[in-house]
């Protein structure tokens, strides 16, 4: 978010969802809904390939031991939950959840296709379906950006995790300077017009995804808040020029 010292980030203006919207969730499940079907095209195309080894990355930082119970929230169309699924050492089970049934409908499909026994669940992040400290290890893939209330689903997350268990959060992050000049050139004229004609997204999905990136706390200040939700030894890296971020922490 902008402080005192920064200008008020200037937004598109031209999507149907405002990220600043307390009250977004159901306009941004429509939103995912309506572009599920080319969703896993365009995270390829915008990220120039690279998404899928930002995720890989992830993986590894994660952690994961054998017999550890995973949860991967906002999972869209499956692949984060997918490669925990495949980890060496083989987890004791993975479970995918997510608030639109359209991306889960993929997910299913292609949990099936590779014979991965991962259920999909449909629940929403600020109130997830499960007990108290029940999994060792959550993972949030360009998901907590959308979270209505940031705060409030990361206590959440720290409620099902059991004490020592890890968060691991890879989320697009604001860069400054000349690189961050030409990222915001990037994210705020190319995706939107990119991602908005290769989806036919009624409600301009990509404008959001810009809006949302300006809009959304620093990787310092994301760590700070993750602190504030009872995590700690948080941690984070930065990739791809670093307008990405991958941030662990323990319960």
């Amino acid at each position: 978010m902008a402080t005192a010292t920064e200008p008020e980030p200037r937004l598109r203006g031209d999507s149907a969802v405002d990220p600043r919207d307390n009250a977004r969730g159901a306009k941004v499940r429509e939103m995912f809904a309506a572009i599920s079907g080319r969703y896993d095209l365009l995270n390829r195309v915008i990220s120039g390939g690279r998404d899928m080894a930002w995720r890989r990355k992830a993986v590894r930082l994660a952690q994961v031991k054998a017999g550890d119970r995973v949860l991967d929230v906002c999972c869209g169309t499956g692949d984060f939950a997918l490669m925990f699924a495949a980890h060496n050492p083989a987890p004791a089970g993975v479970t995918g959840l997510d608030f639109t049934p359209e991306m889960l409908r993929l997910a299913r499909a292609k949990g099936e296709k590779l014979g991965a026994p991962v259920p999909w669940v449909a629940g929403d992040a600020l109130r997830l379906p499960f007990a108290d400290a029940c999994f060792d290890v959550i993972s949030v893939g360009y998901g907590v950006r959308n979270f209505q209330d940031l705060d409030a689903g990361l206590v959440e997350l720290a409620r099902v995790l059991k004490p020592g268990g890890r968060l691991v959060v890879l989320e697009c992050t604001p860069a400054r300077g000349l690189i961050g000049k030409c990222a915001n050139f990037y994210i705020n004229r190319v995706v939107p017009w990119v991602g908005n004609a290769l989806s036919k997204s009624p409600q301009k999905a990509y404008s959001y995804l810009a809006d949302s990136i300006a809009v959304f706390p620093g990787a310092a200040e994301l760590a700070r808040r993750m602190t504030r939700a009872g995590f700690r030894e948080v941690t984070f890296c930065k990739l791809n020029l670093g307008t990405m971020a991958i941030h662990v922490g323990v319960r």
